[in-house]
């Protein structure tokens, strides 16, 4: 067994069988890898639908429930990945229940990594958005990889660049030996590859993008669902910054705007229209990632965008300041 490859999950009946279908379509060989699932105590069908499509194919595999070993979380789940690998497994890749991989994902990866030096960690590909006729669905997943709402992050496009500062744990491979070593840390409980690849890049290692691995990712059609999850981002990240002793300037800037917003009406009585200044700016940025995604979907939905925005970076915000005032992390001994 060359590689082994993750998927952690939770209630996710409606996509995990077609997940675990493009991994049967994978051009690499069958016999090359094996496929460890680990639920997180889902309340739907998801370990009996990857049971049932799994045992069809002539794939290694295994399901495990995270509640069976005593804990729980996406860094406990992803550490069982690595714990419940083949003994001769070199590498690790990850993707997610809600994505399609191609058919040349996991050789892709491989032929990416397989001939590189000590100092190379993993390797990642982009994100790209699946088909969907769900328009909201379609216009978040948008707005989500969108070039300039995300900084131009190369992982949500196909770029030409060498190195990523983090893989996402949806489209990633990993050397074994690296990730055995250093771990996820599940006393922080979501903050899986966040917190991971930060501290292998302050360890010295880099990881390289390879932007023909393809994955197809679904995304949530709901403003509310999304706001939940940014909520989750700015906690997980508030993890990384505290445990790291981080400073983010991406991070600064939407706290920054949410104490701008909060304190707005104050300020413009004290200072008259000069306050208005950065609201024109932000006025301007939301203009042109609706411009963006316009262009990309041709789409009257694409308006959404202007609650979209706001409802990011407001909520990302609160979720980095509600983890320094209140989160702790949480041990298996006091759980």
């Amino acid at each position: 067994m060359l590689i082994t490859v993750g998927i952690i999950a939770r209630n996710e009946e409606k996509y995990i069988s077609n997940s675990l279908k493009s991994l049967f379509k994978q051009t690499f060989d069958h016999s090359s890898f094996e496929i460890i699932v680990v639920d997180g105590n889902s309340q739907d069908r998801t370990r009996e639908i990857a049971e049932e499509v799994l045992s069809s194919s002539d794939i290694k595999y295994k399901i495990l429930n995270e509640k069976d070993f005593g804990f729980y979380g996406h860094c406990f789940a992803r550490n069982l990945v690595i714990d419940n690998s083949s003994q001769s497994s070199e590498y690790i890749a990850y993707t997610d229940a809600d994505c399609i991989v191609d058919k040349d994902w996991l050789k892709t990866l491989y032929e990416s990594i397989k001939d590189t030096g000590e100092e190379i960690a993993g390797a990642g590909g982009p994100r790209l958005i699946a088909p969907t006729d769900n328009k909201k669905e379609l216009i978040i997943n948008h707005f989500l990889t969108s070039i300039i709402a995300s900084g131009g992050n190369p992982a949500f496009s196909k770029r030409n660049v060498k190195y990523l500062m983090s893989i996402p744990n949806y489209n990633a491979i990993y050397k074994k030996d690296v990730i055995a070593k250093f771990r996820y840390d599940d006393s922080l409980i979501m903050s899986d590859d966040t917190e991971l690849n930060l501290r292998l890049g302050k360890a010295g290692y880099k990881f390289l993008y390879v932007k023909d691995a393809r994955i197809y990712h679904r995304e949530t059609d709901s403003v509310i669902q999304l706001a939940r999850n940014m909520v989750r981002y700015g906690v997980n990240i508030g993890n990384a910054i505290k445990k790291l002793r981080l400073f983010k300037i991406k991070v600064f800037l939407t706290i920054l705007l949410l104490f701008y917003l909060i304190f707005f009406i104050p300020s413009y009585f004290v200072w008259g229209w000069i306050v208005l200044i950065p609201l024109g700016l932000y006025l301007i940025y939301a203009v042109l990632v609706f411009l963006e995604i316009l262009f990309k979907t041709r789409s009257i939905y694409s308006l959404l965008v202007f609650l979209l925005v706001p409802i990011q970076h407001i909520c990302y915000a609160y979720g980095v300041i509600y983890n320094f005032l209140f989160v702790r992390p949480v041990h298996k001994d006091n759980k």
